[in-house]
């Protein structure tokens, strides 16, 4: 009779832990953040650092040889901080261009293109 007492204790406490395990069937995954990137079209000889400005930040985005182009992701704290503006740092050069003040929505590809000179 101690045995089955012991074994229906085992049950009742296996039955409640499982229970406190279980997720609800309508519980949804977050959804996921659409990625806003910019796609720098390098049409210049030189090699630049790309950067973006936003809510009082500078971040370094990457690099893009020359004649070439990139994609980058645009961190979505800088997004939601909107408006950006791009900042352009040639490799050898002396100036930082920088483009001209826009409005980015989560999701959005912005172009960018970096004439030849």
């Amino acid at each position: 009779m101690e045995y089955l007492k012991r074994r229906a204790s085992i049950w009742i406490l296996a039955l409640l832990l499982s229970a406190g395990c279980h997720q609800g069937a309508n519980q949804a995954a977050p959804e996921p953040q659409a990625e806003t990137t910019v796609k720098v079209d390098n049409r210049n000889f030189l090699d630049m650092n790309v950067f973006v400005l936003g809510g009082g930040q500078r971040v370094r985005l990457g690099f893009v040889p020359g004649l070439s182009t990139q994609v980058f992701k645009i961190p979505s704290y800088l997004v939601r901080a909107a408006p950006l503006q791009f900042e352009l740092h040639a490799i050898g050069g002396r100036t930082n261009p920088r483009s001209e003040t826009i409005s980015v929505q989560p999701g959005d590809e912005v172009s960018l293109m970096i004439p030849p000179e």
